[in-house]
């Protein structure tokens, strides 16, 4: 996994004793930045809580972006490194709605990716992020260089119908390379080559 922290574990959203954390900003969660907060988002929480929210399936905590009350579309990034030029590589994670129906996030590359910027919607939720909304969502993305910068975004402003968008489980794995045409050419060749061996061979 490239991605550092993915399940935002190595951070203690237990800030006051209850089990969440408010005005998470810069670098207060670990491998990430935050570029901005109103004091109060973008949070995160506890399995155990004081408004009996969640749980997340992936494991003891998660992360929480936007504001829908003010329509401000709050992020969340992280530059991974060691990728291969070239190579594409798969992003998963998964994303639930605070309540109703239903929490809009962007996906998208500030740097190190030619791959454009992707919506996903959560599913329908009870009250506060319920364990069985939580959804895994998928994207490939290709790298344009050896380091990518990679943005989550609560689009709170463009879709004020959702509500506050839970993050958890990020995992960015594997590089699959894609052959070069004359590789391919070679390939098509050598598969014709086998083809007439086995058919004089079945003709014998």
């Amino acid at each position: 996994n490239f991605i550092v922290n993915g399940s935002f574990e190595n951070s203690s959203f237990n800030c006051n004793g209850q089990g969440y954390c408010l005005g998470l900003v810069g670098s207060a969660v670990p491998g990430w930045f935050i570029p901005a907060s109103d004091g109060t988002y973008p949070w995160g929480l506890q399995n155990v809580n004081a408004f009996n929210a969640g749980p997340t399936p992936y494991g003891n905590q998660w992360f929480v972006l936007g504001e829908v009350g003010t329509g401000v579309d709050y992020t969340i990034q992280q530059t991974m490194t060691g990728l291969t030029p070239g190579d594409t590589y798969h992003l998963s994670f998964a994303i639930a709605s605070e309540t109703g129906c239903c929490a809009v996030g962007e996906v998208s590359f500030l740097s190190g990716s030619s791959t454009g910027p992707m919506d996903f919607t959560a599913l329908p939720s009870g009250n506060y992020w319920q364990e069985s909304t939580w959804s895994t969502q998928n994207e490939n993305f290709v790298a344009t260089n050896s380091s990518v910068t990679i943005q989550f975004k609560d689009l709170a402003a463009e879709f004020p119908g959702g509500f506050d968008l839970g993050l958890d489980n990020v995992i960015v794995t594997g590089a699959t390379t894609t052959p070069e045409p004359g590789s391919l050419l070679l390939f098509g060749s050598g598969l014709l080559v086998g083809l007439g061996v086995l058919r004089r061979k079945m003709n014998l």
